[in-house]
């Protein structure tokens, strides 16, 4: 039995994820700062999904979720690093503790989970597997730290692809577009036209319209499975074409 450790789980993406694996019949370790969404999306899923609530910009917070992996299932098969924050706010309106937060969480979260799944992953030959977004392949507008944030996860899964290749373990960034998640619905819930701009967001995409957090994970788990093992320092859009133009 396979396990995978997923952060950022609680919904959107990451309870995609969640959902994905556990149809796969992995067992896994979902967390996520919000305990209740934790929870409700481990209950969905049922099977070996075990929860731990905690905030990924803490290390000890990756070093737990390994352990309970290991301790539970034997192993770790797997890594996802999901969770991630967005700031839109322009260069001049950015505080530094408002870049600090964004690194934390987006880049230095990924470091402690790289760091505390190393020597699993070493063992099972495994992977890990970064959410960056297409901003880690392209800049956009207004929102400069979070896309030097997603530049970075790139990079990082890149690099450590390099460092950890002789030890067989598989390290990828998946690069999605505008996905359908609570956090855009808040986005543009908080516009002055909300149908508008919802429309606006899906006509950007070259496909005509918004990815599913489903579409996401499946991508996501294929990286994971023997079916990628050729794969190794991968930037994947899954962006229905928008870097392509």
């Amino acid at each position: 039995m396979s396990s995978v450790v997923i952060t950022g789980a609680g919904k959107g993406i990451g309870a995609g994820i969640v959902e994905a694996f556990a149809k796969a019949g992995w067992s896994i370790v979902a967390v996520d700062r919000d305990r209740s969404s934790l929870e409700a999306t481990a209950a969905k899923v049922g099977g070996k999904t075990v929860t731990l609530a905690g905030d990924v910009a803490d290390r000890a917070t990756s070093e737990a979720a390994v352990k309970m992996a290991v301790d539970r299932f034997g192993g770790l098969d797997a890594a996802v690093g999901n969770a991630g924050v967005t700031l839109p706010k322009l260069i001049d309106d950015t505080s530094a503790d408002e870049f600090d937060k964004l690194f934390a969480i987006n880049v230095k979260a990924l470091m402690f989970l790289a760091q505390a799944a190393h020597r699993a992953l070493a063992k099972s030959r495994g992977s890990l597997t970064v959410i960056a977004s297409k901003t880690g392949l392209v800049a956009q507008r207004n929102s400069p730290i979070y896309v030097a944030t997603k530049g970075a996860a790139v990079q990082l899964a890149r690099a450590l692809a390099l460092d950890w290749a002789p030890e067989g373990i598989r390290v990828n960034a998946i690069c999605p577009g505008i996905v359908d998640t609570p956090m855009l619905k808040e986005f543009i819930d908080a516009m002055p036209d909300p149908a508008a701009s919802r429309r606006e967001h899906e006509a950007a995409q070259p496909l005509g319209r918004l990815a599913t957090p489903a579409e996401v994970a499946s991508a996501v788990l294929f990286l994971a499975t023997p079916a990628a093992a050729f794969i190794t320092g991968v930037a994947l859009p899954v962006d229905g074409g928008f870097t392509a133009e």
